[in-house]
């Protein structure tokens, strides 16, 4: 499979400067249509039978019974994954596999929860859900993320990453991101992957 061989020998960092250097092609699907393929498929794939609803071009400020609304995210109190209109127009800058790495990413958040292995601390939290959003994205029945897609899926988790290693809510580095769910996408590719994810 040339997807396996390309993850297996790709660095983060060529997968930013390889990225950087393309532009976005005029064939990237609507939201609606990655929001829905993606999120059929990851209730496919997700052994926890999480089953979060998905709301979607949410706006900023939305109360939520987990507060109003920053970004998007996974509310617990409600097993509801939303995502923003701001965030959609972010990932459409690097492409529709972006789109569909937010909503795994958020979805990875509802698997941790149902299943009841999130890590206390979330830095560690948000790492793992990266690379379960890449390993899921990778299992996802009918779906195929060429090397495109990766590379879009990739930049997005770079440009995400944050340097605010004393801030409460430090996600990880643009480096910890990217290679979080680059390596769920290499451990989709092998038998019992899905423990590359562990914590």
């Amino acid at each position: 499979m040339r997807l396996k061989r390309f993850l297996a020998h790709i660095s983060v960092t060529a997968m930013i400067a390889i990225a950087n250097s393309r532009s976005l092609q005029a064939t990237e699907l609507a939201p609606g249509v990655v929001l829905k393929a993606i999120y059929t498929g990851l209730r496919q794939v997700d052994t926890t039978r999480a089953n979060p609803r998905l709301r979607w071009n949410v706006r900023n400020g939305t109360s939520t019974p987990c507060g109003r609304i920053s970004g998007s995210m996974y509310c617990t109190r409600n097993n509801t994954i939303y995502i923003t209109r701001q965030h959609i127009q972010m990932a459409y800058q690097h492409g529709d596999a972006a789109l569909a790495y937010i909503l795994a990413h958020e979805y990875a958040h509802a698997v941790q929860t149902v299943g009841r292995f999130r890590p206390q601390n979330i830095t560690a939290t948000e790492l793992q859900a990266d690379c379960l959003a890449g390993y899921y994205m990778g299992v996802i029945p009918n779906v195929t993320f060429d090397r495109q897609d990766i590379q879009e899926i990739a930049t997005l988790a770079h440009r995400i990453g944050d340097y605010e290693y004393n801030h409460a809510q430090h996600h990880g580095t643009p480096q910890q991101r990217t290679q979080a769910v680059l390596t769920g996408l290499r451990a989709s590719q092998q038998q019992d992957g899905i423990v590359a994810c562990r914590i």
